[in-house]
């Protein structure tokens, strides 16, 4: 029997992170336009509101993974 080759598993976990890394920026531009809508103060006070829910849906780590990847994003 043949093994399955290695190209499709590198290709879906390229996949994934870019995907994970497209959220992270997708949050970022969410988070700029609520700045411009509401301004800082309450676009600040969405963003806890948001952070809370997704640390609920997602959990803490998945919600501190997102933070450190669009903190990851803001920086290059």
């Amino acid at each position: 029997m043949d093994k399955p080759s290695a190209v499709p598993q590198l290709t879906m976990r390229f996949s994934l992170q870019e995907m994970r890394q497209s959220e992270a920026r997708e949050w970022i531009l969410r988070y700029q336009q609520k700045t411009k809508e509401l301004g800082k103060a309450k676009a600040s006070a969405w963003w806890q509101t948001t952070s809370a829910d997704i640390s609920r849906s997602s959990g803490e780590a998945g919600a501190n993974d997102l933070r450190n990847r669009m903190n990851q994003e803001r920086s290059k």
